[in-house]
C-alpha cells in the first residue's frame, strides 16, 4: 500500500477522502449508490470515489458508468471475483486521501455525509468511524435488474430513480425503513460503557471510515477467507480494537437498500468458526452463534470479557 499522501481536512483541492466501493453484479442499486455520492456537501475536489469490480465476469459496472452522474470523480479497478475484502484492499491501495470510507455498493449516502466522517478523523480521537444506516426494506425482495434499469421497484409499487435521490429523505417513512441487527447492534455496543470491549462491532462495511495510515498499519482486510461471507469488516475491527484504536459512532446515516439472504444463519457461524481457527481463540466462534441471533449480546460480552488479551494481529494476503 503507498504512503500517506493527503491529511484530514487537508487544503483546498486536496483528496481527503478515498471512497472505496466494492461491488459484484450490482447494476440499479450500484447506479443510485454513484448518483448519491455525486450530490455531497464536500467539494468534488476534496474526495474519490474507487469503484472496485469483484465480478468474475465483467459488464454490470461499464453498463452503470454510462448511465451514472456526470464529473463524478471516479476510478475503477477490477479484482475477478477473489472476494470483497480483496477488493476493498485494492481500492484502498489505490487510494490518495487519508480517510478511507468504506461504503457498500447498495448505499446511499446522505448529502453531508462525507463531510462528516471527515470532520470526525479532524482532531486525535478516534480512528474508526461508524456511520448510521437505515434499511429500506421495500426494497429487500427486488433482485438487481439485468441488464440495467434506472429505477429499483419495491413492494408496492414504491421506486427510487436517480432524479429522486437528493429528496429522498422526505419519502423514507414509505420505504420500510428499518435498523438491520447489526446496526441496531453496534449503536447498543457504542453508547453503554457496558459494552466498551464490544465496540469494534461498530466497524460495519456498510459505512465505516478509518484512516489510512491505520488501516495500513493493521494489515488491511484479511484475504484469507476468500469468497466467503459472514463478517470480514468485524474482523477488521477486531483486530483494530486489539491494537487500541478508538471508534465512534456519527449521527450522520446512509440509506441501505438490503437484498435478503436465506443463508445468513450458517454463512455467520461458519465464517466466525474460520475466524476462531486463525486468531488462536475458540471463544471466537461464538461471534458467529451471536450475529445468528442465537446468543444475547450480554452473555456475548461476557464470554470475550478478555477476547482483546488473546486477538493476534492477522494480515491481509494479496
Amino acid at each position: 500500500m503507498k504512503p500517506t499522501a493527503a491529511r484530514p481536512g487537508g487544503a483546498a483541492g486536496e483528496v481527503s477522502v478515498s471512497v472505496v466501493v466494492p461491488t459484484r453484479d450490482r447494476t440499479t442499486r450500484l447506479l443510485l449508490t454513484l448518483t448519491a455520492l455525486a450530490h455531497q456537501t464536500l467539494d468534488r475536489e476534496r474526495f474519490e470515489v474507487i469503484l472496485v469490480d469483484d465480478a468474475p465476469e465483467r459488464g454490470a459496472v461499464a453498463q452503470v458508468l454510462s448511465a451514472g452522474p456526470t464529473g463524478l470523480p471516479i476510478r475503477s479497478a477490477v479484482t475477478g471475483g477473489r472476494g470483497v475484502a480483496c477488493a476493498r484492499n485494492t481500492g484502498a491501495g489505490l487510494a490518495r486521501g487519508e480517510v478511507l470510507l468504506f461504503l457498500d455498493d447498495d448505499t446511499l449516502a446522505t448529502a453531508g455525509l462525507l463531510e462528516a466522517h471527515l470532520a470526525a478523523h479532524g482532531g486525535a480521537g478516534a480512528a474508526v468511524v461508524h456511520g448510521g444506516i437505515t434499511d429500506l426494506s421495500a426494497f429487500a425482495l427486488t433482485p438487481d435488474p439485468r441488464p440495467l434499469q434506472t429505477a429499483l421497484t419495491g413492494v408496492r409499487g414504491r421506486r427510487i430513480d436517480p432524479g429522486g435521490v437528493a429528496g429522498l429523505g422526505s419519502r423514507v417513512r414509505h420505504l420500510g425503513p428499518r435498523l438491520s441487527f447489526i446496526e441496531r447492534t453496534a449503536r447498543e455496543v457504542a453508547r453503554s460503557p457496558d459494552y466498551a470491549g464490544l465496540r469494534w462491532l461498530t466497524c460495519v462495511g456498510t459505512n465505516t471510515s478509518v484512516r489510512r495510515t491505520v488501516f495500513e498499519r493493521i494489515g488491511g482486510f484479511d484475504e484469507h477467507y476468500g469468497e466467503l461471507w459472514g463478517g470480514e469488516d468485524l474482523e477488521l475491527g477486531l483486530r483494530l480494537a486489539g491494537s487500541g484504536t478508538r471508534f465512534e459512532l456519527l449521527d450522520a446515516i446512509a440509506y441501505h437498500l438490503p437484498t435478503a439472504r436465506r443463508d445468513t444463519g450458517d454463512l455467520l457461524p461458519r465464517f466466525w468458526h474460520r475466524v476462531a481457527d486463525r486468531h488462536g481463540d475458540p471463544r471466537l466462534a461464538d461471534v458467529g452463534t451471536f450475529l445468528a441471533g442465537r446468543l444475547p449480546l450480554g452473555e456475548l460480552a461476557r464470554r470475550l470479557a478478555r477476547v482483546d488479551d488473546a486477538v493476534a494481529p492477522g494480515t491481509a494476503v494479496s
